[in-house]
Formats: structure tokens, sequence, C-alpha cells
């Protein structure tokens, strides 16, 4: 079990490393609409659930990716563009805490339940 949730973290990591660099990509063509980061959790956790062992380790791991990924967009955010624009895009559309974590959930844990095989 502690092998799970130690995999489960190292993979949350890396995913939202990945999530981050696909949302300023995803947010750059949107022009930083309200759903770049969304997307990028979605594709991210899809990719979880293909990778993990069952669907507790992937839905774990789906809602730490999206923790992380509300927690830290603001932070690439202002190193990219600003401090302003931070403020200005966590102003409209808020920090999306909830959403995230529900989409890395359901969708990291969905993907593994049917159609990788190993739930």
């Amino acid at each position: 079990m502690a092998e799970d949730v130690s995999g489960s973290i190292v993979l949350a990591v890396i995913a939202t490393i990945i999530a981050l660099i696909l949302g300023i990509i995803i947010g750059l063509f949107l022009n930083f609409d309200w759903l770049s980061f969304p997307i990028a959790v979605l594709i991210v956790a899809i990719g979880l659930g293909l990778l993990s062992d069952d669907f507790i380790s992937a839905g774990i791991a789906g809602a730490i990716t999206g923790f992380l990924t509300a927690f830290l967009k603001g932070f690439v955010i202002s190193i990219f563009w600003g401090g302003w624009a931070a403020t200005i895009l966590n102003y409209f559309i808020g920090g999306q805490y909830l959403l995230l974590i529900f989409v890395g959930v359901i969708f990291a844990a969905g993907t593994n339940m049917f159609l990788s095989g190993k739930g």
C-alpha cells in the first residue's frame, strides 16, 4: 500500500508539471480562457488513468494533480507574463481548485476503470 501511495504521488508530481506546461500552451491558443487548465488536467488525467495500477491510485493521483495544478498555475503565469496577468486571471476565473480536482479524479479513475483493463 505504501508503494502505491508513493508511486501515485511521484506520478502526480510529474503529471502536474506536464499539466502546467500544457495549460500554458493551450492558454496561448485559447487566449487564456477559463478552460485552458481544465483541458490540460483532463488530458493528463487520461494518461494517469492508463498508467496507474488500479482506479483508487488513479483517483488519488488525479486529485493531487488537480490540486497542485490549481495551486501552481498562478505562479507559473506570473513567471511568464508577470504578476498583473496572474492577478487578472485569478480575478476573472478564480482558483478553480474544486473544478481541477474533480476533473482529475473523474477522468483518471474513469479511464483506469473503462480503458486500461487493469481495474
